[in-house]
């Protein structure tokens, strides 16, 4: 007997599968994980099939089973190879993505290990009281309830729960969840941030107990292979996580929910390049199993589909106990600049959260800052510099140059008046949460100030921290990036102010209006949700702008209509698909010769199935010492342009991308 395995060896290219012999008397299964000889290493690898043909020569032979049981699931495998076919990656790498780190290490390198009592992630210990487990469902949440347990009855499908912000779209999940446990399945909850595990997790967990794993990849490996092996084992059914929790090893899933769907953090940003969503809604095919996504703000591509049919759209229009959406203010921060205010905080935000401190209320300020995303703004009418030809921003480089990352059009130097206004301020904006503290602390010195961003997360068990400092009031003012703006539930925030709506909005991309909308309905929508109410704040250069005004008012359906409207004139989703390529080299002639190669072969192979954007450098056209640069396929039928022009392993393909900003 011989078998296909898929080897974890760090090579290149689509097939990084090989044909091994089976000794006698080893049992192989797809989905076991063996220890294999590729050329003179010892590699891991995981068996996709048996009794596949000889290749006629003499095969080199399995050389053990790491593990007695199968590691991954027949379920597991077919969505392996469907990520394999839709992201055009390796096998290997799909299914690589599914075995715990750990795992894969040690069935390299065996070695003997003690025996151990279970190591209990942090975020499993929190307690939360489950004080809504009796409480009655609004007549929404019902509604929503019912038509997922009439797809749960039948062949599963999928779902997208549109419900504002603290509408209680987890209730629904955890009633959804009880119900598919009381069947023999299980449940994959998934959240985008790491940071967002912890809250979840609590309400999980009052709910489920010991029933509740948790994946994601800040815990230790050891941490991840116990909560994967109680998984495996079946000692938990209810798995909760972030992006790779969608592999955890279910004997039969049930029910698969994607919490702030909307999210880019779902995106894989290396191979493979999966998207958690769609590989979910795969899954729940698989398996016959129910899939929610749920969003205040889903993705325009989301919404429309669940208009067209493709998902069933479950409304939940109101938050619970009737309590208003908060309202907020814009400040347009043009006047504050007339008026000599040179802070990041206007005079407004600054009042509002010198009463939210003396009232012992807690506040959220958000700044989203991406570090190297500068644009050229005129400070006295907020004119951003655009691309002629694309009508987005330019982007400014390092060297000073200003370039247009969709058609590559260069402008050696920012102009040095306004062309709107002939103004003489133009600057590039960008303010950091850094200095934003120091002048919160300037503002409100007796506050307790938690700044919730990357660097102050880095450490182990730092996630869980800082909700407990929120959740217990002790952080009275937070002040953060995205992280803030999703999923955290906390009564005592009274007030939002939003520092800068404008950051997203001007970075050179396609989805740059939809990512500003999300993050400002969801950061608003943190405030006001006890009974002391709430309001929100919002500072902007560009108060007209449509997707500041749609979030201002909590008003999805106006966002949507003129964002698609706007994403149909350029062919963008959901009116075409994207593909994104791009190399990098250490010599910026070796870039731009193989961008130009490539370019001018998919031209020609492309006919009417997609058009051709670039070459352009990247948006970071230097990193990491080396030269980047890109080309955009944009059309009906990206896929099959890339059937007929081979790109080499120099390559790196992302299908469906997020952004085209990588």
């Amino acid at each position: 007997m011989n078998a296909e395995v898929a080897v974890f060896a760090g090579l290149r290219g689509p097939a990084r599968t090989f044909t091994y012999g089976v000794p006698e008397g080893l049992a192989l299964a797809p989905g076991h994980l063996v220890r294999v000889a590729l050329g003179p290493r010892v590699a891991a690898g995981v068996v996709v099939a048996v009794d596949v043909p000889s290749p006629g020569r003499e095969l080199r032979p399995v050389e053990a089973l790491a593990q007695p049981e199968p590691v991954l699931r027949a379920y597991q495998l077919e969505l392996a190879r469907w990520i394999a076919r839709r992201y055009r990656c390796s096998l290997a790498d799909a299914v690589r993505a599914m075995v715990p780190p750990g795992l894969a290490r040690r069935a390299r390198t065996p070695v003997r290990t003690r025996a151990r009592p279970r190591r209990i992630p942090a975020e499993l210990a929190l307690a939360e009281d489950d004080a809504v487990r009796d409480a009655d469902a609004t007549a929404a949440q019902r509604a929503a309830l019912e038509e997922i347990q009439r797809g749960l009855d039948a062949d599963g499908g999928a779902f997208l729960l549109h419900g504002v912000t603290g509408s209680g779209k987890t209730e629904v999940y955890l009633r959804a969840a009880a119900y598919v446990l009381a069947q023999g399945r299980g449940v994959i909850a998934l959240v985008p941030e790491i940071a967002l595990t912890t809250q979840v997790v609590a309400r999980f967990v009052a709910r489920f107990g010991e029933r509740v794993a948790l994946l994601h990849s800040a815990l230790s490996e050891g941490e991840r292979l116990d909560e994967w092996r109680r998984v495996r084992a079946g000692a938990a059914d209810v798995v909760v996580g972030s992006r790779s929790a969608l592999f955890a090893p279910l004997a039969r899933p049930g029910l698969v929910v994607v919490d702030e769907e909307q999210e880019p953090s779902y995106k894989q940003e290396s191979d493979p390049r999966y998207h958690a969503v769609d590989a979910a809604i795969e899954l729940g095919r698989i398996c016959g199993a129910a899939v929610v996504l749920g969003s205040a703000t889903p993705r325009v591509t989301t919404y429309a589909a669940a208009r067209e049919g493709a998902l069933r759209l479950l409304p939940l229009p109101e938050r619970v106990s009737e309590l208003p959406l908060p309202p907020t203010t814009i400040v347009d921060l043009r006047l504050e600049l007339r008026a000599n205010n040179r802070s990041t905080l206007s005079s407004a935000l600054r009042a509002a959260l010198t009463k939210a401190v003396a009232k012992s209320e807690q506040a959220i300020l958000y700044l989203n800052r991406r570090g190297y995303a500068t644009v050229v703004l005129c400070r006295d009418c907020g004119f951003v510099v655009p691309c002629p030809a694309c009508e987005i921003p330019y982007a400014v480089h390092a060297d000073g140059r200003m370039v247009c990352h969709r058609c590559g059009r260069t402008e050696t130097a920012p102009p040095p008046r306004c062309p709107s206004c002939g103004g003489a301020r133009i600057r590039q904006l960008g303010v950091g949460t850094q200095r934003v503290e120091d002048e919160v602390r300037g503002a409100v010195p007796a506050a307790r100030i938690l700044r919730l961003d990357r660097d102050a997360v880095r450490r182990k068990g730092a996630h869980a921290a800082a909700f407990e400092l929120m959740r217990s009031g002790r952080a009275q003012v937070i002040v953060g990036t995205q992280m803030v703006a999703k999923g955290f539930d906390l009564p005592g925030v009274t007030l939002v102010g939003v520092v800068s709506a404008d950051t997203i909005l001007n970075l050179p991309d396609h989805t740059s209006a939809e990512r500003t909308f999300q993050l400002l309905t969801q950061v608003l929508g943190r405030s006001g949700r006890g009974s002391a109410g709430g309001r929100g704040i919002l500072q902007t250069y560009l108060p007209d702008h449509y997707a500041i005004r749609a979030a201002a008012a909590h008003d999805y359906a106006a966002f949507a209509e003129a964002e698609l409207a706007a994403r149909k004139r350029f062919g963008h989703p959901p009116f075409g698909r994207l593909v994104l390529l791009q190399t990098a080299a250490k010599q910026q002639a070796t870039v731009e010769r193989r961008a130009e190669a490539l370019a001018r072969a998919l031209r020609d192979a492309a006919a009417s199935d997609a058009d051709v954007l670039g070459p352009a450098p990247a948006f970071a056209a230097k990193k990491a010492g080396t030269y980047r640069a890109q080309v955009v396929l944009r059309g009906a039928r990206p896929d099959a342009v890339l059937d007929r022009v081979p790109v080499g392993a120099e390559w790196s393909i992302d299908v469906d991308p997020m952004t085209l900003l990588g």
